[in-house]
């Protein structure tokens, strides 16, 4: 069998890790290795990674470096990893046992560039499961890649190795939506994107994780993601066929969960002025979002969001926002 490379990004989970790397040393496929990146964890994390190590030296390979972030670790995995399919866990996330061997059957067996799977998102000890929809299991088509638009981030994935090397796919360092900037080139380069139905990847919602942050300039991060993913499309001549699907994506992430997050933030009457560069940017680059195919699948949630936020409803969102925790 094929070795498959599973990176693991470290920094500051002392409470989560041996969780996740127990997930990994009783995985029952035969051929992998662990590469833990220490990106300069404060806390006892490298003591647990090097008791790990001791344990299983055929497994894992403890690396330590500087702190330089989560892309930062991620790419300095992706220098250090031999194997002919990459997949990222992180390191407060931990999956099943047979993760790595349904995720190679499938990749392996239909010689795809990327296969994806089901996962539990985990939040206050209850598990929600959330599964990406793909009819026909294997897809090739177009199609298949849009309706996984919204699934970009890079855990509960496996990618080929030559899919991310043929095309020098690194992660944006310095950044959050890292993920979003990396997965959606993959997909755009990939011919074939396979499936698995079934859950096998345990995420868990940290409320202070960095995706959750209410930093009002590190939000503003996902207007250099989106301009990134634009410009990246437009060069590959790719953006008019995908466009509804980049601007759906832009009404989620930056109409709904990036002004929640700024409006929660936010003091009295700085609000309108907060979240001004974000309505303008999608103002600007998507004009027509308004007319959306995909708004119909928002859910009532998000709805109720997306029309307070067009009717500058500002302070009854955040009055609603406080009240809903």
């Amino acid at each position: 069998m094929d070795l498959v490379s599973i990176i693991v990004p470290v920094y500051n989970v002392r409470k989560y890790l041996s969780k996740c790397l127990d997930s990994l040393v009783n995985q029952n496929f035969p051929n992998i290795e662990i590469i833990v990146v220490n990106d300069g964890s404060l806390d006892n994390s490298q003591e647990i990674i090097t008791k790990y190590q001791n344990k299983y030296p055929h497994l894992i390979k403890s690396f330590l470096k500087k702190n330089g972030g989560l892309s930062s670790a991620r790419n300095y995995g992706l220098s250090k990893a031999h194997g002919k399919y990459i997949t990222f866990v992180d390191s407060d996330d931990y999956v099943t046992s047979d993760y790595i061997a349904k995720m190679y059957e499938v990749i392996n067996k239909n010689n795809a560039d990327v296969a994806i799977c089901n996962y539990y998102m985990v939040k206050n000890n209850k598990e929600k499961l959330i599964k990406n929809y793909i009819p026909n299991k294997v897809g090739s088509l177009n199609e298949d890649k849009k309706q996984l638009f919204n699934s970009w981030a890079v855990w509960n994935k496996m990618f080929s190795r030559k899919i991310i090397e043929d095309h020098n796919l690194l992660f944006s360092e310095n950044v959050i939506y890292e993920d979003f900037r990396f997965t959606l080139k993959v997909f755009l380069k990939s011919s074939k994107i396979a499936y698995v139905d079934e859950a096998l990847y345990y995420y868990i919602y940290r409320e202070n994780s960095i995706m959750n942050s209410q930093n009002l300039e590190k939000n503003k991060d996902i207007l250099a993601g989106f301009t990134d993913i634009l410009n990246y499309y437009q060069k590959e001549s790719a953006y008019e066929e995908y466009k509804e699907e980049i601007e759906f994506l832009a009404i989620l992430h930056i109409l709904i969960y990036a002004l929640v997050r700024v409006i929660k933030a936010s003091k009295g009457m700085d609000i309108a002025s907060n979240i001004l560069p974000y309505l303008n940017y999608l103002n600007t680059n998507f004009p027509s979002y308004k007319q959306n195919k995909y708004l119909k699948t928002l859910s009532i949630n998000h709805k109720l969001i997306y029309n307070l936020i067009n009717k500058k409803q500002y302070f009854l969102l955040k009055l609603l926002i406080k009240v809903r925790g």
